[in-house]
């Protein structure tokens, strides 16, 4: 279905996407560039990214929508969050560790810093976070500019990381081209996000679990390479990557979907069983920044 006042790709530029989809958990409609294939969020009805409002807008103002675009989703403790992103840190830094053993790190949305934490045994770490009082945390952790990498004034890192950002920035041509800026040459990207080429959407379509109000863009291998590709990086590799998970991560997600389940009360010992899972929806993309200027 073709529709006007459409956002043009922010892959090819092309201004006449199809409609696909109208998930009710995203803030617009799911379009598909005619011409490239790119799937992302073709109107905004809100704005739930961080540097695209007015000039004098706060970040906190962003921070506040975004928690009222999610303000039925139940929330889990924090200190069994900060325990399952401790546990997926390692995780990644191992995976990291074969292509870059040490150096200079940084991480692109590095939220409370947990990845840095564990990171900072290895390399030499910064972070980037655009919500301010996530920033203020992770400053205990590690050096940390509170904004987005555009602004960010570090540059010649061994390794940009970047885990579930890419789908919720403004552009990803900037983001990533930003990010190359700040790489010396030879230099490493790690990014996450979901993966919409993957099996679980084509099963749930318009529930699928990474429909949610903050996403805006949808990769799968082809486009992220070609992304990658037209700003000077080479893709190396690309996995499909799972995470820890408890008991009381997976109760809290599909209450997502599944509203009764928010009054399962919470079992002491239980709720905090551990396991790896991997429903194959998120990939994680290594690349190298090519050429030596």
């Amino acid at each position: 279905m073709v529709e006007t006042g459409l956002i043009p790709c922010g892959l090819c530029g092309n201004t006449h996407p199809n409609v696909v989809l109208e998930p009710a958990r995203l803030d617009g409609p799911l379009v598909e560039c005619r011409s490239c294939g790119f799937r992302y969020v073709g109107r905004r009805r809100s704005q739930l990214t961080f540097g695209s409002g007015p000039g004098s807008e706060k970040p906190g103002d962003v921070v506040e929508r975004v928690r009222r675009a999610n303000s039925d989703f139940r929330h889990i403790p924090l200190a069994e969050e900060q325990r399952l992103a401790a546990l997926n840190a390692r995780w990644r830094v191992d995976l990291i560790r074969p292509f870059c053993g040490s150096g200079r790190l940084l991480e692109v949305g590095c939220a409370r810093g947990d990845f840095l934490r564990v990171a900072r045994e290895h390399f030499a770490v910064f972070g980037v976070e655009p919500n301010p009082d996530l920033a203020d945390f992770a400053r205990f952790v590690a050096p940390v500019h509170a904004g987005v990498v555009e602004t960010a004034p570090w540059r010649d890192f061994d390794v940009i990381a970047s885990f579930h950002v890419i789908e919720h920035v403004d552009s990803p041509r900037r983001f990533i081209a930003a990010i190359r800026e700040r790489l010396r040459p030879g230099g490493l990207v790690v990014i996450e996000t979901p993966n919409i080429q993957s099996l679980a959407f084509r099963v749930f379509g318009r529930h699928w679990r990474q429909f949610i109000p903050e996403h805006y863009f949808f990769f799968e291998p082809r486009t992220i390479t070609r992304l990658f590709r037209d700003e000077g990086l080479k893709v190396d590799r690309t996995v499909a990557i799972g995470k820890y998970a408890s008991l009381e991560l997976i109760t809290n997600r599909l209450s997502r979907y599944l509203p009764g389940m928010s009054a399962i009360p919470r079992l002491p010992g239980v709720s905090r069983l551990t396991f790896r899972v991997n429903p194959t929806d998120i990939m994680l993309v290594f690349a190298t920044r090519t050429g030596d200027d």
